[in-house]
């Protein structure tokens, strides 16, 4: 039976209403009955709509009272008009989607500051890039790499692991700040490639060690993920890339996050990147490097400033002392010895002895011919 047309402002008859009431209650030869379903219902929706052509899709359109977009679905996705608001509190952690930025808790995660130089480095215990120290039992030589690095990076970590020892042939970082993370999952994430299937996975040491998947050994950077709800009494927090075969690894662009959803790494600033490897070790050799004063014919002291604030008392490593001169009155007189250093948080004072030429009580500068200061801290 068809439906009577009716037009904008004619009258409605009963038997047009009538039409409608048969059509919904679905009476014989005038529709199908519309049934309520429950949204909670495990196999059915409340509404599907299906559009079959995959480049005209139409499926939704919501619109304001003045026209404008609220909900658009259609073959691009769905666009939500503006303003969007979103409840408070109503996207947890595990609901965020890997690229959305935040707080990496690593030092050098890119694997860009390489304070103590390329490398290669391979004895067990030694710093390579800044914060990335080596547990070596077997044979690893790990490198600065500026052909390999991932997209997006200056530099990478290049590992060449040619006898492995299951365990103990690692690269790690020590997390200085474990106490604000006791009782928190947090998630690590670190671009690996290698050609070697199984070789390569990552994970935490907080007390016992546990890892994530390994890469698949295909030889293209892939996204290594691993998440752990740490312990309330942890005494120390690792992270680590750890090696189980022989094999040549790349290492990049690491990410250590609180929540259970991993997230890509973000570049930091080089300015905030370099601050953050100089709280625990910076080098020094700028041709005048400190002031100071004579107090006697042959021996200068001077107030070595560091770069940035160190967390703790470091460990002064001073080179040769043929690498200085004491510069006074415009004159540079070669050291012949180092004397002592008392190392601070923020200075350090240094001494140095010359031959002879000095007059005591005079200043002097701390010239440098090549000759380096390094402080170290590392909790």
């Amino acid at each position: 039976m068809p439906f009577a047309r009716v037009n904008p402002g004619d009258l409605i008859q009963a038997q047009n209403l009538d039409q409608l009431v048969d059509s919904f209650n679905g009476v014989s030869g005038k529709g199908i009955p519309v049934a309520e379903t429950s949204v909670n219902d495990t196999t059915n929706y409340a509404l599907s709509v299906q559009n079959l052509d995959p480049t005209n899709s139409r499926a939704l359109n919501v619109l304001k009272n003045d026209g404008s977009l609220l909900i658009r679905a259609d073959a691009n996705g769905v666009n939500l008009g503006a303003p969007l608001t979103v409840p408070n509190a109503s996207i947890t952690n595990a609901e965020l989607g890997p690229d959305v930025a935040r707080s990496n808790l690593l030092v050098n995660p890119g694997f860009e500051w390489w304070q103590r130089g390329p490398g290669a480095f391979m004895t067990n215990g030694v710093y390579a890039a800044d914060r990335w120290s080596l547990f070596n039992s077997g044979g690893m030589s790990v490198s600065k790499d500026s052909t390999n690095q991932d997209t997006g990076s200056g530099s990478c970590l290049a590992a060449s692991i040619t006898a492995v020892v299951a365990g103990s042939t690692q690269v790690q970082q020590k997390v200085e700040d474990y106490l604000n993370l006791r009782g928190r999952t947090v998630s690590l994430s670190i671009r690996v490639r290698t050609s070697t299937a199984n070789a390569v996975h990552i994970g935490m040491y907080d007390g016992a060690y546990t890892y994530g998947a390994y890469h698949t050994g295909d030889g293209t950077y892939q996204t290594l993920t691993f998440t752990r709800t740490l312990a309330t009494g942890i005494t120390s927090l690792y992270v680590v890339v750890d090696f189980q075969q022989n094999c040549t690894a790349y290492l990049d662009n690491a990410c250590l996050v609180v929540g259970s959803q991993p997230a890509n790494y973000v570049p930091l600033h080089p300015a905030d990147d370099l601050a953050r490897c100089q709280r625990y070790y910076e080098v020094r050799s700028d041709a005048y490097m400190a002031s100071g004063y004579n107090y006697s014919a042959t021996q200068a002291e001077f107030v070595h400033k560091y770069a940035v604030h160190k967390g703790g008392t470091p460990t002064a490593t001073i080179s040769a002392a043929a690498g200085f001169a004491v510069r006074a009155l415009g004159a540079n007189i070669a050291c012949s010895a180092l004397g002592g250093n008392i190392p601070g948080l923020d200075s350090a004072l240094v001494q140095f002895t010359v031959a002879s030429g000095l007059t005591a009580g005079q200043g002097s500068i701390l010239n440098s011919g090549g000759g380096s200061i390094a402080m170290e801290w590392n909790p």
